[in-house]
């Protein structure tokens, strides 16, 4: 049975921290219905998103089981579903992914950039998803184009690139934001501080390196080979580049705060939605000036625009590039701090992980792990081939 929808609308007010996106998706077959009227529409990996999200937090996933020494309490962690629509599980993998990054990255100084195109090119990337991973790569280009220009020499930055599909109104819009060393290594693997960069060139070479780079991908035909040329002219100052002073980030603190806030985060966070009767969703949303504004969609909309966001399976969101890719990393071995590797012991559970019991509030004492067998059809030894099924299979 569903509760009715004046109780949603009580539940579920402006100031209320109780809606979540996975209750909009199940309210009134919300979900069941979208993906029976857009079966045709929908990309297998979309549905498989959705269904692991649905199932976060089901015991069926497996869970770690508590039990109080003081009082007898029983308390069950169930296992996430690492979905990438999941709010709690994309929040929970944002905190741990910032606050390790600052342990992996080089003790130098840091730049926050954010790199976009028109929405003339939104269209096309949307239908051409293999360009996701163009985007990405013309951001490095770029990157250490202008570096080296500036030296008169080459220069290898090191860049840990994000793809954000989405705007902040849950609209398609491809762009990029990267962690960008202020400064490269050169040949002589030394690092050479850069702390101006350009706005200018910056802009001017990301437009350059995009242009040809989609030129290149794009199937050779006179109608994209004229909107490339069409828009070197109309974009005469380069596409969009934001990289101000503001974003220096010179401490290993500041990387963990501003990471999960800017870098990395989910399409739509829970404390962004306003309201939901039943019929429509309103949640807010920031400009580029800080200022907040409202939306309100159709749910059949909302669901449909953030579902579009799911990238195709496999594809790597995050990426580390020149210097901070695996092959160039371990040469400036110099400029990490050195980390100690530790394996998790049993005694983790409990010292480090074990929560509070919700009774008495004394430590609670680790007892049992469970989760579930492969899913059927899978003989023991053979080769597997759909690991997002089998991550995602509740058998």
């Amino acid at each position: 049975m569903f509760a009715p929808l004046q109780y949603v609308i009580d539940a579920v007010s402006d100031t209320s921290t109780d809606l979540t996106v996975k209750d909009i998706f199940l309210h009134n077959h919300n979900w069941d219905r979208v993906k029976f009227q857009y079966r045709d529409r929908l990309r297998d990996v979309e549905v498989e998103e959705v269904e692991k999200m649905l199932r976060c937090k089901d015991s069926s996933r497996g869970f770690f089981l508590y039990r109080c020494r003081e009082c007898g309490e029983h308390y069950t962690v169930h296992f996430g579903c690492n979905s990438r629509l999941c709010t709690h599980c994309g929040k929970n993998y944002t905190d741990r992914w910032a606050k390790n990054l600052s342990g992996k990255m080089f003790t130098v100084p840091h730049r926050h950039v954010v790199l976009s195109i028109p929405d003339t090119l939104w269209g096309i990337v949307r239908r051409h998803r293999e360009l996701f991973k163009v985007l990405m790569d013309s951001a490095i280009q770029a990157i250490n184009d202008v570096f080296s220009y500036r030296q008169r020499k080459p220069i290898l930055a090191g860049a840990i690139v994000v793809l954000h599909p989405f705007g902040r109104d849950l609209k398609f819009n491809p762009h990029v934001h990267a962690l960008v060393t202020e400064g490269g290594f050169d040949t002589y693997e030394t690092f050479v501080h850069q702390e101006h960069i350009s706005y200018t060139a910056m802009r001017k070479t990301w437009q350059y390196q995009v242009l040809t780079n989609f030129k290149e991908a794009l199937p050779k035909t006179p109608g994209y080979a004229r909107l490339i040329d069409r828009l070197f002219k109309e974009y005469g100052e380069g596409f969009y580049a934001h990289l101000p002073m503001e974003s220096r980030i010179t401490s290993k603190r500041r990387i963990t705060r501003y990471v999960g806030r800017y870098v990395r985060h989910p399409a739509i966070a829970n404390y962004r939605l306003c309201s939901y009767d039943g019929e429509q969703v309103t949640f807010w949303y920031e400009d580029n000036d800080e200022v907040r504004h409202r939306k309100t969609m159709d749910v059949e909309d909302f669901i449909l625009a953030l579902i579009q966001h799911v990238p195709d399976r496999h594809f790597k969101m995050i990426r580390y590039y020149g210097a901070y890719c695996r092959k160039w990393k371990g040469r400036y071995s110099e400029y990490l701090e050195q980390e100690s590797i530790a394996q998790a012991t049993l005694d983790d559970f409990e010292e480090r992980w074990a929560p509070r019991c919700p009774r008495c509030g004394s430590p609670m004492q680790f007892v049992l792990y469970w989760e579930p067998p492969p899913p059927e059809g899978h003989a023991f030894g053979s080769e597997i081939n759909d690991w997002n099924y089998l991550a995602g299979s509740s058998s």
